[in-house]
């Protein structure tokens, strides 16, 4: 029988992406959903708006970040969490003058890897 388990050490993942903006580290992905963090340089944004199907959770770990859905604007500091559905447009930012950090799972997986 095949482990449903997986544990990861501090910086480990299972892929990295770097959009130019930061650093996007897989952590776990199956069927159901994909557990990552992002890290965000100053100033830096994703700054596509984008839509898809799911749900989608983030606790910020370190710094700040600005979620924008739908148009409203919700800031996030070290600790906050957000939930939201996914089919909202979004899309993020680090309006802070350090790294931020946050860990994001969205359920249905939803990046390209």
């Amino acid at each position: 029988m095949r482990k449903k388990l997986k544990i990861l050490r501090r910086g480990e993942s299972e892929r990295e992406i770097n959009p130019g903006s930061g650093a996007i580290r897989l952590l776990v992905r199956s069927s159901r959903l994909e557990g990552m963090v992002v890290e965000l340089e100053p100033h830096a944004e994703i700054p596509m708006v984008y839509s898809h199907e799911g749900e989608e959770l983030r606790i910020v770990l370190e710094g700040e970040v600005e979620v924008e859905v739908e148009g409203e604007r919700h800031l996030l500091r070290e600790g906050d969490f957000m939930w939201f559905d996914s089919s909202l447009k979004h899309r993020i930012r680090n309006p802070g003058d350090k790294k931020a950090v946050y860990f994001s799972v969205n359920s249905p997986p939803s990046l390209k890897w």
